[in-house]
């Protein structure tokens, strides 16, 4: 996932209510406000890219 489609998931995360703000999607992907801001900058992996895409659908962890 490139940079902008991060920062753009990141908004629509927020334009649909599934979280407040970045530091919300930090949490909810696992990850540290440092690591968000390096995904803002430079992209993430392929199962971050698959991550945000669950929970965009509200998707919960398989087996749960």
């Amino acid at each position: 996932m490139t940079a902008a489609a991060f920062t753009a998931w990141l908004a629509d995360m927020k334009s649909a209510g599934l979280a407040r703000s970045d530091a919300e999607c930090a949490r909810l992907l696992g990850i540290s406000a440092n690591g968000l801001l390096k995904m803002k900058k430079q992209g993430t992996t392929r199962q971050t890219a698959l991550a945000c895409r669950a929970l965009l659908h509200r998707m919960t962890p398989y087996g749960e």
